[in-house]
């Protein structure tokens, strides 16, 4: 639609112009017609429509003709009716109106009246005369004579004065712009009015259309003049509907005729087709073929022609090129469909030349007017190249100018003749050929015809490319290839042909690729390129989709050329998966879980043939690539010596010349890799099967209330693009590997179908390698090449294994303990190396810990030891069984460590290995005290972590000074037993002291033989010492509890008195002592204080009576008393004595002895409230 932007000077093409008709004054109105003809197209106007349409702004133009009674035309033709009518006078003389004026305007009103015209306007035109400016004006003017004579309620808006715009340009600017706004918005008024009757008619005849005198070529004519119509107005968009709803009709009433007996009008379009001229895409009206629409004489291809330059027309118009080259693809298929249900006649190719001849114009006009948006038109302008290029094809194999057909005969030269007639002339003045010209000439000669064919299936094909449809491409491509090959330039053929067998092995097209492969095969053939001809025909002998025949044939053929290739020193490299099926590569394990150098490595290939028949694999070969490692993380023999502890296989210590390799963090490759991959595995990735990066959005309104919930595709475009043309394309297969170092296996039969292979390869060097390429050959001439699988991360370690050396435990649930002799054995692996006779390792223990061989007596023991290991092959094991024997400390930790040295002639460092020990058993001592007698107590227990039992004998307590010890064990016992179980033994001593000696710190050693039961070992000695300090008696505390005066028994809930008594024993330096009753405050409440300080300074004994209350009945243990050291504040001196105040120091644990600590007191029960005395 044209719009407001649009300017009037673009509309060309428009012949039809609203007519205005204009009465009265004629001379005066010549005189305004120049400035008022410009001056309407100037501005824009809204049109206002009924029935609720949109409003539009159009522009309008206007053809101004003398009013004429006899010439107004009826309402039902849009394009020659006057649409305004304007009465135009220039007095100013009432006199002059009265009499002449007022007469002549009620005749020309009456007239319009008669015809039935409300469409009009009278104008009176006033001279500015700026001498009368001065004078008095006038009571009347004439417009207002005018106004009162004529003028109605509906019609006071018609009637204007505008002042004469040549004599007073400055004071009639604004009068003359009110007059041409008017007469813009009374067209468009009219014309509203006009149309609205018009459509009402136009659907009336529609209506009618299945009438037998209905014809649709009136009708076509009719619904055009509203086309016209709006065309005029600018309104092009609208305009091309009742263009398309014409074409629409037309189409389904000869889609109807098909199946049903189609109306009588319809014959006229089935005359013989005698012209197939090119449709010339400009916005004029082609009047030849209209004059033979109306005249009811146009063939199929007449209406067709106008009817596509009429809808190209108001597509032009509006500046959309792309849309008539898209409308032109349509148009071209339904007329050819539309000639064969009519069947009408006409000369062989008339169709295709139209055809061919529509699509070039169509292209020509889109490349002159697109040039804003070429991406978009080349879309559309592609399938119009190959629409040209296939008509043209149809002409030349009608015409005999195909490559390889022979000479056009006569009926053939007739026939050009007779097409090149029907094309018609040439346009005039047309510096470059047009289409016409290019078919007539290459209908003249085969070097005109392909180079034409050649520029159209280059665009076509290089277009699709451009747009990214490569599908199509290779369609065109393959029509290429067929032409060059007819040309007998096959190697241009096989170009072609290449890119299309790529493009369906991409996308899947199974069918054509095979097909495709065929035509390869005999281009290859033809050419007598043998390698190309054998790889072809193992790939179709290859191709399920074909006949089993086929297939058989191009086996044979393959086996033929692989023959005629044995003078060929190299074999020819073909891709392995066009042939064969890798379903899975698997590296066997290695029987010692590890691979090492010299040693066989096993790969397990399964491979599916899609050969026909059985063939014989000279040589499959999977090649080797080693990863390059940096010097410091090669394995290499060890600098320094390294510590190692007790590890998961019960070893206590080993190391070998090969420690493990720790690969840097970066390295991830050495880390990741895999031993198997499967067909899956193989295939490419599916970027469609990626999960969608989908998200929640939660939208909130500005109050911050949830307006709506969505979910979200982060990018849509990656997700939703286009696969055909972006796909991932596969590398090539045909690069050879180096396969110096590769799995092999030799002369073997492949079957058809799954075969299970077993490669094999020995290392020589130790490293980190990775599987590379897959390589069959057939017959020795013939290699099928697979694509590397370097990217998969298969792959292995290769290790060279030194010679390990373990000391190892022969019972090794069994824990190492202290003071028993335990079994060892020095295991020697040989590994991937020999070891030569007179090898010898050297032992070294810690201080403590001493070694021999199982075999020596005990004179064989010592710290060092050294040990002959005798010759042997790669991977053999010897075992040396030693003794080992760790002295038991008299310490009270309870655990021994000690160390094992092992030097080696493979090391160049000694190895370290720690050994712990745990003791047999644990002794633990406690002092008693009975009054002023001392007993020590002794107990045993084992806490080895496995069942032990030990046989206990000859317990004994020696004491240093003057102290003595009496033993109170029984004499006539069994042996003790103590046990890892649980099971203890315990001993008592009572010390004896001379009374005359002051005591003192006493040291003390606990010593028993001990021997493990069931075992036969000799009895050793194990020994504990302690000391003992302040072990004298110094204070015995004494308590009784007596019931309250008046009370012969102790009662509950009653004052009772406790009676507590200090005596010194022995003498001492401290005589202030403090005592506190500690009292269970379930059973006791001690009325008053509970501490006091007394002193024995004068006397040996003290006494403190106090009141407690027991609160329950029963037999109660009486409250304990703790006696403590009182040391008084320093009063002489203060500064010499570091604390200024008083304290308590606590006795040793033998020192106080609580005489009444054991005993209970019978406390009764409370006597009930019936039985209390009154009190008096």
């Amino acid at each position: 639609m044209k719009g407001v932007d649009n300017s009037p000077a673009n509309r060309e093409g428009m012949t039809n112009k609203p007519i205005v008709t204009c009465a009265g004054d004629w001379n005066l109105f010549c005189t305004l017609e120049a400035p008022l003809v410009a001056a309407i197209p100037q501005d824009s106007c809204e049109w206002r429509r009924s029935y609720g349409r949109v409003t539009k702004s159009v522009y309008l133009e206007a053809s101004f003709i003398k009013y004429n009674p006899d010439k107004v035309q009826s309402e039902l033709n849009l394009l020659n009716r006057p649409i305004l009518h304007i009465y135009w006078t220039d007095c100013v003389d009432i006199e002059y109106y009265k009499t002449t004026l007022r007469e002549d305007i009620e005749i020309w009103l009456k007239q319009l009246e008669k015809k039935g015209i409300t469409d009009w306007m009278i104008i009176l035109v006033e001279t500015y005369d700026i001498r009368k400016t001065n004078k008095l004006l006038p009571r009347t003017t004439v417009l207002d004579k005018i106004k009162g004579d004529f003028a109605i309620k509906q019609t006071e808006d018609r009637f204007l004065s505008v002042i004469n715009p040549i004599k007073s340009e400055a004071r009639s600017a604004e009068s003359w712009r009110a007059l041409v706004a008017k007469m813009r918005h009374f067209v468009l008024v009219a014309y509203n009015k006009a149309l609205i009757k018009f459509e009402e008619h136009m659907r009336e005849q529609r209506e009618k259309r299945n009438d037998p005198e209905w014809d649709f070529c009136k009708y076509f004519i009719l619904q055009e003049q509203l086309a016209f119509v709006l065309e005029m107005l600018g309104l092009y968009e609208e305009a091309l509907v009742q263009y398309d709803e014409l074409d629409a009709l037309f189409s389904q009433f000869v889609l109807n005729s098909n199946v049903t007996e189609g109306p009588k009008w319809l014959d006229t379009f089935k005359q013989p087709i005698t012209s197939w001229q090119a449709v010339r895409l400009t916005v004029l009206v082609p009047q030849h073929l209209r004059e033979l629409i109306i005249k009811q004489k146009a063939s199929l291809l007449d209406f067709r022609s106008y009817l596509f330059q009429r809808q190209s027309a108001m597509l032009l118009l509006m500046f959309k090129p792309c849309e008539i080259a898209s409308r032109c693809l349509s148009t071209v298929h339904n007329t050819l469909v539309e000639l064969s249900l009519l069947g009408c006649a006409g000369v062989d190719g008339a169709a295709a030349c139209w055809a061919q001849l529509a699509c070039a114009e169509t292209l020509r006009a889109c490349e002159r007017l697109s040039q804003t948006n070429r991406e978009e038109c080349a879309a559309m302008q592609a399938p119009l190249h190959n629409t040209a290029k296939d008509k043209l094809h149809e002409l030349g194999k009608l015409c005999g100018l195909l490559p390889g057909s022979p000479e056009p005969t006569s009926e053939q030269l007739h026939l050009v003749v007779m097409l090149s007639a029907g094309m018609g002339d040439s346009e005039p003045n047309n510096q470059q050929p047009t289409p016409n010209d290019r078919l007539k000439e290459a209908l003249c000669s085969k070097t005109s015809f392909q180079q034409y064919y050649l520029e159209l299936a280059e665009l076509a094909m290089g277009t699709y490319k451009h747009i990214g449809r490569l599908r199509f491409a290779r369609l065109i491509g393959r029509d290429l290839a067929a032409f060059y090959s007819e040309l007998g330039e096959t190697q241009k053929a096989v170009v072609f042909l290449m890119d299309a067998l790529r493009s369906y092995e991409e996308q899947g097209w199974r069918d054509l690729a095979a097909q495709t492969r065929l035509e390869l095969v005999a281009a290859a053939k033809k050419m007598e390129d043998i390698d190309r001809y054998t790889k072809l025909s193992a790939t179709i002998a290859c191709t399920a989709e074909l006949e089993i025949l086929v297939r058989n044939f191009y086996f044979e053929e393959m086996m033929k050329s692989i023959r005629d290739l044995s003078q060929k020193p190299e074999p020819v490299l073909s891709e392995l998966n066009e042939c064969f099926k890798i379903v899975s590569v698997t590296l066997l394990p290695s029987d010692r879980g590890i691979y090492i150098t010299d040693n066989k490595v096993q790969c397990g290939l399964v491979v599916e043939s899609n050969m026909p028949k059985d063939i014989i694999c000279t040589r499959a070969a999977i090649s080797i690539e080693k990863f390059k490692v940096d010097k410091q993380t090669e394995k290499r023999t060890p600098a320094k010596s390294y510590k190692t502890e007790i590890n998961v296989n019960n070893n206590v210590g080993s190391q070998n010349n090969s420690p493990r390799k720790i690969a840097p963090e970066g390295d991830n490759e050495l880390t990741n890799l895999i031993t198997s991959i499967r067909l899956d595995d193989l295939k490419d990735k599916n970027p469609l099967l990626n999960p969608l990066h989908i998200t929640s959005q939660l939208h909130y309104k500005e109050d911050k209330s949830l307006q709506k919930a969505t979910v979200e595709c982060i990018n849509p475009k990656v997700t939703l693009k286009r696969s055909d043309s972006s796909k991932y394309r596969k590398p090539s297969a045909t690069l050879r590997s180096n396969y110096e170092h590769s799995f092999t296996c030799d002369n073997f039969t492949l079957k058809p179908g799954t075969n299970e292979i077993t490669l094999e390869c020995i290392s020589k060097t130790p490293g980190t390698f990775k599987l590379g390429q897959i390589s069959l050959i057939v017959e020795e001439k013939l290699e099928f090449l697979s694509n590397v699988l370097t990217s998969l991360k298969v792959g292995y370690d290769v290790v060279t294994q030194g010679v390990n050396v373990y000391l190892n435990k022969v019972e090794p649930k069994k824990d190492l303990v202290a003071g028993l002799e335990h079994a060892m054995e020095l295991v020697v692996t040989s590994g991937s190396s020999h070891i030569e006779e007179n090898a010898t390792i050297q032992l070294k223990t810690s201080m403590g810990l001493v070694i021999r061989l199982a075999g020596d007596g005990d004179a064989g023991t010592a710290r060092e030891l050294s040990i002959a290991v005798p010759a042997s092959k790669p991977f053999e094991t010897t075992r040396v069984p030693l003794r080992l024997f760790a002295n038991l400390q008299p310490k009270k930790e309870r655990s021994q460590e000690h160390t094992v040295w092992l030097n080696c002639p493979w090391w160049e460092a000694a190895m370290e290995v720690p050994l712990h020990f745990s003791p047999p058993m644990v002794a633990s001592w406690r002092l008693l005290t009975s009054n002023t007698r001392k007993f020590v107590h002794v107990a045993l227990k084992s806490t080895v972590a496995h069942l032990v039992q030990f046989e206990l004998t000859e317990p004994k307590l020696e004491c240093d000074g003057n102290t003595t010890v009496s033993d109170m064990n029984p004499k006539n016992a069994k042996d003790m037993t103590v046990a890892s179980d649980g099971t203890t033994a315990s001993f008592m001593w009572e010390l004896l002291k001379d009374p005359l000696v002051k005591a003192g710190p006493m040291k003390a050693v606990f010593t028993v033989q001990y021997r493990p039961v069931d075992v036969d070992e000799p009895a050793r000695m194990f020994s504990c010492p302690f000391d003992v300090q302040d072990c004298t008696t110094l204070f015995v505390i004494r308590t009784k509890l007596e019931p309250s005066k008046g009370s012969d028994f102790c009662r509950a809930s009653q004052v009772c008195c406790l009676q507590l008594s200090v005596q010194r024993v022995n003498e001492t330096e401290y005589t202030s002592l403090m005592y506190e009753v500690l009292a269970d405050q379930t059973m006791w409440a001690v009325l008053g204080r509970t501490a006091g300080v007394i002193s024995l300074e004068c006397s040996a004994e003290a006494s403190v009576t106090l009141d407690v209350m027991p609160l329950v009945a029963g037999y109660l243990p009486l409250p304990a008393v703790r006696l403590s050291k009182y040391i008084a504040q320093n009063t002489k001196d203060p500064k010499k004595d570091i604390t200024a105040h008083p304290r308590l120091e606590p006795f040793s644990p033998g020192q106080v002895y609580h005489a009444g600590k054991a005993k209970q007191v019978h406390v009764l029960p409370s006597m009930p409230k019936e039985h209390l005395e009154p009190a008096i």
